[in-house]
């Protein structure tokens, strides 16, 4: 079984970045959009950083509007009734029929924005979206369920017009490794959880392949520094540290942009 496991990682690591270079305009915003990988990146000022640093004339607006938990079709929101991001999406999560205690239902209540509605008002030009880790925990039997649900977000989201004249570019961002820090916290040694992180990682690319949408692969880079690094750069295996997210910064700078000199700090 591990040999198993191992061969399959071996060669998904292999999986590259499939895009063009995204290319800015003046005065372009640029929206995160996703899961805890994306969320988190609100404490850390690095990739930000990275992108103004790469194009100082350029004044782009980043806003991030991920949230731990999300995925393509299922946005919950305690101030919102309705939890699924796009029409249609509820056929990938029917809602249970349980209530709570307060009687308010497991949807929410309030006039929260839709994720549509918040794109809108960020008049999104470029989005970046987070996926995959959620959904990992579902392991290889939800991978065409992922599939599926991914389509039709990519197929919702290219037919918007956020900024009021075009539909967004749309960049795919694969969930990191799980880094092994069992010796020193009691958690997972990440095999299980590596191998289905792998084969969303594949599902993400060859779904971002048949769109033709932009996809970065974080699996495989963060699967190296793991294996080199003798310091943790994970809290407890899944959430970066803020070297974590240093390091990630400009490999996602340079999925996104392309290679580019040194940025000075």
């Amino acid at each position: 079984m591990h040999l198993r496991i191992l061969s399959l990682l071996s060669t998904l690591l292999l999986i590259g970045n499939a895009h063009a270079e995204l290319k800015l305009e003046k005065g372009d915003h640029l929206v995160l959009i996703g899961n805890g990988l994306g969320s988190r990146m609100m404490n850390y000022g690095h990739f930000e950083t990275e992108v103004q640093l790469r194009h100082p004339e350029l004044q782009i607006t980043i806003r991030n509007a991920c949230d731990e938990g999300n995925t393509p079709g299922y946005r919950p929101h305690s101030g919102r009734d309705n939890p699924y991001a796009f029409p249609g999406a509820e056929k990938f999560f029917p809602l249970s029929k349980a209530r709570d205690r307060w009687k308010s239902g497991s949807t929410g209540v309030g006039f929260e924005k839709t994720p549509d509605e918040w794109l809108k008002e960020l008049e999104a030009d470029h989005l970046v979206a987070f996926f995959g880790f959620n959904e990992s925990f579902k392991g290889p039997d939800g991978v065409e369920a992922f599939k599926q649900e991914l389509s039709a977000f990519i197929d919702h989201t290219l037919a918007q017009k956020y900024n009021g004249e075009s539909a967004p570019t749309l960049t795919l961002v694969s969930p990191i490794a799980f880094q092994d820090l069992s010796d020193l916290y009691g958690t997972p040694d990440g095999t299980t959880q590596n191998a289905n992180l792998a084969i969303y990682t594949k599902a993400m690319e060859q779904v971002a392949d048949a769109k033709k949408v932009a996809f970065i692969n974080l699996f495989a880079p963060t699967s190296q520094w793991f294996k080199d690094s003798d310091a943790p750069l994970t809290r407890d295996g899944a959430l970066l540290t803020d070297e974590g997210y240093a390091k990630l910064a400009p490999v996602l700078a340079d999925g996104l942009f392309g290679k580019a000199a040194k940025v000075e700090r």
